[in-house]
């Protein structure tokens, strides 16, 4: 990581250059639901697999960010790919890809875009002595449902009328809702904020999406996940000796 890691920086990059998406799907619906409940039960699950589509789309350009992987209590395995983006005079701006493992007491970035660090697809660093509440690992929750289980929590939710189906509005200046989303959209603070979930038979959180806008109305926020294998196994498999370099190894020659 080098004090941020390249991968972790992808979608604040992305963002501070214009935009971002994710998207997906999720499960069945389930009648007399209490919405706050059905959230701080899926909060609480062993682990999570999902798939997250965001869209920011900035004056008509759109940039799309898919992420996805499971994540359980201490392991993450999560496969990130920014779309292609065609500007209006036809150019392509080529997209990246890349990937984070988690699996105490290492944590393996792959480089993005078929890079290399030192002649190695992966960066290795330990995580021993790392505090929750280091960039690091709010980086890598970022990466995970965990920061939409907060903002549903703070959203008045209200039934749609569709089975298992809540939606409501979100507090802009809440300042945990604002401290949610702004990993994920590299700073950025959205305005009338719309959040919906659907509710599973198991009870448990399938589907979360969010849309807003900035304040001046050019760039709009398009979030779409789906949240699945809950108390499912997460496999993380290491990266084969040799194709990866230490952190402390890129430090010394940097």
């Amino acid at each position: 990581m080098i004090r941020r890691s390249a991968l972790l920086a992808v979608p604040l990059a992305v963002l501070a250059a214009g935009v971002f998406v994710f998207a997906a799907s999720g499960g069945d619906g389930a009648r007399g639901v209490d919405a706050a409940a059905a959230n701080a039960r899926t909060a609480r699950a062993p682990s999570v697999h999902y798939a997250v589509v965001v869209t920011l789309t900035q004056r008509g350009q759109p940039m799309t960010l898919h992420i996805s992987g499971g994540a359980s209590r201490d392991l993450l395995a999560v496969r990130l790919r920014l779309d292609d983006v065609t500007l209006k005079d036809g150019t392509t701006m080529p997209g990246t890809t890349g990937a984070v493992r988690l699996r105490p007491p290492f944590l393996y970035e792959l480089a993005p875009g078929g890079t290399s660090v030192l002649g190695k697809r992966w960066l290795r660093m330990s995580t021993d002595g790392l505090s929750p509440r280091s960039q690091t690992m709010s980086s890598l929750r970022a990466l995970t449902p965990s920061p939409l289980y907060r903002v549903v929590a703070e959203t008045k939710l209200r039934p749609t009328g569709v089975d298992g189906s809540f939606a409501g509005p979100a507090a802009s200046d809440d300042p945990v809702v604002v401290a949610a989303l702004s990993r994920l959209t590299g700073g950025l603070e959205f305005r009338s904020l719309r959040v919906g979930i659907r509710v599973g038979r198991d009870g448990l959180v399938h589907r979360v999406r969010i849309d807003g806008r900035t304040a001046d109305g050019k760039t709009t926020l398009r979030l779409r996940a789906s949240l699945y294998g809950f108390g499912r196994p997460v496999e993380v498999v290491p990266p084969k000796p040799g194709t990866f370099v230490d952190q402390g190894l890129v430090q010394l020659r940097s």
